[in-house]
């Protein structure tokens, strides 16, 4: 016993070694709350630096973390937004749900992610709705000269009603499920020029490279980003 609770406090102060704060400034939830969009001050990242869509490390429980992308951040005043997908029970459903404005927000680290985006290709998006703060920061790391279409899976009718009002930069087709983006996609036109970006569930995201590659698109068309869930 009294290992253990040494081994717990031993963790403990690594935590607060290594912890960052921010603030929580605004949660908003779409009917029915199973998806967050949540505002963030992070005083001193420099946000202006970010060149691919960033990752950040959120402490959601003690010794917990789950990575999320911050999207929509303004450089000048260190604010972003968080989307994040509590469609499953788990730690970081549970964390999102209980935020209020005014909470601390304690995170460890931001790092880039492997997508890069090139200026002023077509931009073909699919994934499901853990992908859309991924898709938001595509989407402002895009030129203006870059075309952008793709589907995104959204299962519930009014998300997929909401997404389509509040995204307008982001003019993706919305499905009801992984199969249906699937079978749309064994039909849809590709161009070797285009530049696809998988994001989502790790099992999707597999099937769609899958399913791009028996079509004809090379390695180098395709950039993968999978969740796991």
């Amino acid at each position: 016993m009294g290992s253990a609770v040494i081994h717990n406090n031993r963790i403990s102060f690594i935590e607060k070694a290594i912890n960052k704060q921010g603030s929580i400034l605004e949660i908003r939830h779409w009917e029915p709350a199973s998806f967050y969009e949540i505002d963030l001050h992070l005083p001193g990242v420099k946000m202006h630096q970010w060149q691919t869509p960033p990752h950040i490390k959120c402490r959601v429980a003690p010794y917990h973390y789950r990575d999320y992308t911050p999207a929509r951040w303004n450089a000048s005043t260190s604010t972003c937004t968080l989307f994040v997908d509590a469609a499953h029970q788990g730690t970081g459903s549970l964390w999102a749900s209980q935020l209020r404005p005014g909470d601390v927000f304690n995170y460890i680290g931001i790092d880039g992610s492997r997508q890069h985006v090139k200026q002023g290709a077509h931009l073909v998006m699919l994934g499901d709705q853990s992908a859309i703060g991924h898709f938001n920061a595509l989407q402002q790391l895009a030129s203006s000269y870059s075309w952008i279409s793709g589907m995104v899976v959204l299962p519930e009718t009014t998300h997929r009603k909401y997404f389509v009002q509040a995204f307008p930069e982001l003019p993706l087709e919305t499905v009801a499920s992984p199969e249906t983006l699937l079978a749309q996609l064994e039909t849809l036109p590709l161009h070797a020029s285009w530049q696809y970006y998988l994001v989502g569930n790790s099992h999707l995201v597999a099937a769609l490279r899958k399913l791009l590659k028996a079509r004809g698109c090379t390695g180098t068309q395709i950039q993968a980003q999978g969740f796991w869930k």
